[in-house]
């Protein structure tokens, strides 16, 4: 089994445990490969979320950095039990973000690591070489900066300054801003990609019912359709098929993220209606969990996700496994893989039945 998004409390404010923890908790729910991509820092004052208050912006970039030593040192250690891949998950908030990005994908980056975690100025610092990231997940969390799922107050505040009181404007501009990021960064794996579907039923007074619990296939099939958050308007639908359509042209993977079913969704994301596209055009997709602490790891890798599969006659799903030579050290990873292997620069896809998980029966 696999995952290719996941949080931990030592580097993400709103999730738990450390990264060790999750770590520990994929080996064992027996995964056999596992991505590590906290947050990327964010650069502005004025980007930080409310539990981020005592924190400056200094400080998210040396708990990024941090998480990169940690990330490749457990890597290191539990290199015999599972694969790990050490990646990203983005923040978009303009075009500067994209260079940004860029910037903490560059290799050899450094980290000035100094005397005392007291000591904030760079006098007597040592520069630490900082490892690859192999991978990023593309997500989109906020639109003109205000976030979309931090909370159902910001989210409305985003319909009224965004949208200006239009979920149609609120939600072209995400899936534009989406593009944008897209085209700037091709993500190894889109992350949640109609994640501004998440408190729909706020603005409609739709309920969000929750796509798991049932007994039988036709009684979840129902769930899905009767409890779908929105239908798409055709100009709404240009952008998305826009945007699926650039994914599949340079091969990367679209997450099936069952961390929506946790806030109630009626699919995972992408919703069904979007997911049907994808498949229609023969688009990859893999499975992520999106874990924020070791007990959300394989968070509904159950029965009934595998029952969902079938019922979107999905018969293999993509993963992510690195381009790498063995030292004594441990695994180094090459930036030269064939193109015949469909690889990225760190990564490359492979397939897998479905029919061969491991799907959990207690999650």
């Amino acid at each position: 089994m696999f995952s290719f998004h996941s949080h931990s409390g030592q580097f993400c404010m709103h999730a738990k445990g450390t990264l060790e923890q999750v770590v520990q908790s994929a080996i064992d729910r027996r995964f056999t490969t596992y991505g590590l991509s906290e947050h990327m820092p964010r650069y502005s004052p004025d980007q930080l979320y409310p539990e981020e208050s005592h924190l400056t912006v200094q400080d998210l970039e040396n708990m990024y950095d941090q998480f990169l030593q940690e990330a490749v040192r457990l890597q290191s250690k539990y290199r015999d039990q599972i694969c790990l891949l050490i990646g990203l998950e983005t923040e978009y908030f303009n075009r500067d973000s994209i260079g940004l990005v860029r910037t903490l994908r560059q290799p050899r980056r450094q980290y000035k690591l100094r005397p005392s975690q007291d000591d904030f100025t760079t006098a007597g610092a040592t520069a630490v070489e900082l490892p690859q990231v192999q991978y990023i997940v593309g997500s989109l969390h906020h639109v003109h900066g205000v976030p979309l799922d931090f909370s159902q107050e910001l989210y409305l505040k985003a319909l009224e300054t965004v949208g200006k009181g239009s979920w149609e404007t609120l939600f072209r501009e995400y899936f534009d801003s989406q593009y944008e990021m897209l085209q700037g960064l091709e993500p190894e794996v889109v992350g949640h990609l109609d994640l501004v579907r998440i408190f729909f039923g706020a603005i409609k007074g739709c309920h969000h019912g929750h796509g798991h619990g049932h007994d039988h296939e036709d009684g979840h099939e129902e769930s899905g359709q009767e409890l779908n958050q929105n239908r798409l308007t055709e100009e709404l639908w240009t952008l998305v098929k826009r945007n699926v359509d650039f994914v599949i042209g340079y091969g990367g993977l679209f997450e099936l993220n069952s961390r929506a079913w946790k806030k109630g969704l009626a699919d995972a994301y992408p919703q069904r209606d979007i997911l049907e596209y994808i498949l229609s055009k023969n688009g990859r997709v893999t499975l992520s969990d999106d874990s924020h602490g070791p007990d959300d790891v394989g968070m509904f890798y159950n029965p009934e996700l595998k029952q969902y599969l079938d019922q979107m006659k999905i018969q293999q799903v993509y993963y992510l496994a690195p381009n790498q030579t063995k030292t004594r050290e441990g695994a180094i990873y090459e930036t030269n893989a064939s193109a015949e292997t469909g690889s990225f620069q760190h990564v490359h896809v492979r397939a897998v039945p479905t029919d061969s998980l491991d799907f959990y029966s207690s999650k």
